[in-house]
């Protein structure tokens, strides 16, 4: 009797940990700009207080670079939405920006760093809703 006891208690144990292995946890990134200084993020899935499908750009370094980041969703060609840190002193992060996509649709994050002469070496990394 204590062994079927003992086997059933594995048995029942075992499921738990196959039913969190198969939960995904929230798929979320970062992506850095060219030589630091910054990134972006990208929260594909709900957590804690951030939506899924949500952006921001982070500046963290004091270095006359602002970081803008822009969003392509379809991964067309068109920049759809977009945060850049500019006015304010890093460390800042935007706020995160809601885009309400649906599952699965392909995105790419473009991060640059900004000045007054424009938005220079673009680095970028594609993702998903």
């Amino acid at each position: 009797m204590r062994l079927l006891k003992t086997k059933a208690a594995g048995v029942m144990l075992a499921a738990m940990g196959l039913t969190f292995t198969l939960s995904s946890p929230a798929s979320a990134w970062t992506y850095g700009a060219y030589e630091g200084g910054g990134y972006g993020a990208w929260q594909q899935d709900p957590s804690d207080d951030v939506k899924g499908d949500s952006f921001q750009a982070c500046d963290i370094k004091s270095d006359g670079y602002a970081i803008y980041v822009r969003i392509d969703i379809g991964r067309d060609g068109d920049f759809d939405s977009s945060a850049t840190t500019r006015g304010n002193y890093a460390p800042y992060c935007t706020p995160w920006k809601y885009l309400d996509l649906a599952e699965g649709t392909p995105i790419r994050m473009y991060i640059y760093k900004s000045d007054a002469d424009g938005h220079h070496n673009p680095v970028w990394k594609d993702g998903t809703a």
